[in-house]
């Protein structure tokens, strides 16, 4: 999220394009209105929840739509997925002509985290999904999970929402 890192982040977003999302005005979390957090251990910290949880509740406020566990109109959720992966960079002997490299050692393994954030909404009265973003990215090892950069994900993951229809 910035929880997904520096890098090339990719945004995608699907919606129903026959939904007024302008009806819209309050939400509660999918999980019986019981905020939670799917995802990797390090997600297990109340601090980061509570950073998580606020930074979506701010920034859907900035939209209009307020937490109503009484009355919402939508269900909001969302799911943070870490991947391992790594890449095999080889190096030429004309790369580095001061030092030469064993046949070995020509190559270097760089071991880095792809990750996910989903975030769906569904209209609590008909129980259909109407939104859902997906941000993806290549993050580090150890991902800063700052309130900043957890406030940055999540404004990045809602940044189209509500849709434009002209879409």
């Amino acid at each position: 999220m910035l929880l997904l890192g520096g890098c090339s982040v990719s945004v995608e977003e699907k919606f129903d394009q026959q939904i007024d999302f302008s009806r819209y005005k309050t939400f509660c979390w999918m999980a019986g209105c019981e905020f939670k957090v799917d995802g990797p251990a390090y997600l297990q910290d109340s601090l980061v929840q509570q950073r998580i949880k606020s930074a979506i509740i701010n920034e859907l406020a900035t939209k209009g739509i307020t937490l109503n566990a009484a009355h919402p109109d939508l269900l909001v959720g969302f799911t943070i997925t870490i991947k391992d992966e790594q890449a095999i960079v080889y190096h030429r002997a004309e790369d580095s002509p001061i030092f030469i490299r064993p046949l070995e050692m020509d190559k270097e393994v760089i071991k880095y985290q792809k990750g996910s954030l989903i975030i769906g909404m569904a209209d609590a009265k008909a129980s259909s999904m109407v939104w859902q973003s997906h941000v993806s990215a290549y993050m580090e090892l150890e991902p800063d999970l700052s309130e900043v950069n957890i406030q940055k994900g999540i404004k990045m993951a809602l940044k189209n929402f509500p849709p434009n229809k002209s879409e």
